[in-house]
């Protein structure tokens, strides 16, 4: 059965956003099969009605749990804007990419690690497509400008975002699944370890 949240949290958050977090950790901890709406709405205390005033079905729910990943995660990215210089803004985002993947590994693993016929879908709705969209979009002119000051090589920058992108993903997805195949003890290690790799990804496409 599953277990109540404190009422500390229930005090604190909106009844969507506990909605939200206990869908995210059923979805996690039982898979698709594992996850009702009454199940939803009993962990986060609400009535197994009163769910249906804030979702109509377990596919809005599911699709609302990814776009407030992806919300979330663009606030990590949107931080990079404050670094001086575009390599600086680079390296932030890669940085964001890091802690928000560490500090909010649930939507995480939700947004980037589960597929979209894991989550009930046949294809992405449109509405997280739309939250999705302007994330990578970020890292692009980040890359774009990058590229205007000769701190990248001259390349198409949705391909370079891409190749970076993908980079930070296979190192944090590897990590966070126990599959990084090096010796790091801590986080902190792993952290250094990734901002070197990055830093030597970025020096190798350079000019």
């Amino acid at each position: 059965m599953p277990k109540a949240i404190p009422h500390a949290t229930t005090d604190t958050a909106s009844t969507r956003d506990r909605l939200l977090a206990c869908a995210r950790d059923i979805y996690l901890g039982e898979g698709l099969v594992g996850l009702s709406m009454r199940k939803v709405a009993q962990m986060a205390g609400v009535s197994a009605t009163a769910i249906y005033r804030h979702f109509d079905s377990k596919e809005a729910l599911l699709a609302a749990v990814a776009e407030e990943g992806f919300a979330l995660f663009a606030e990590y990215l949107w931080r990079a804007l404050q670094a001086d210089t575009p390599r600086e803004r680079l390296r932030a985002t890669g940085t964001g990419y890091l802690r928000f993947a560490l500090e909010q590994s649930p939507y995480y693993r939700v947004i980037f690690l589960s597929p979209a016929d894991a989550l009930g879908f046949t294809q992405m709705p449109e509405t997280v497509g739309r939250k999705a969209a302007p994330t990578f979009q970020f890292l692009v002119d980040r890359v774009r400008e990058c590229i205007e000051a000769g701190v990248l090589v001259e390349a198409e920058p949705a391909e370079l975002a891409a190749t970076i992108w993908a980079h930070s993903h296979g190192l944090v997805a590897l990590y966070l699944n126990g599959n990084l195949r090096i010796r790091l003890s801590t986080v902190a290690e792993f952290e250094d370890f990734y901002q070197r790799s990055q830093d030597r990804l970025v020096r190798g496409l350079a000019p």
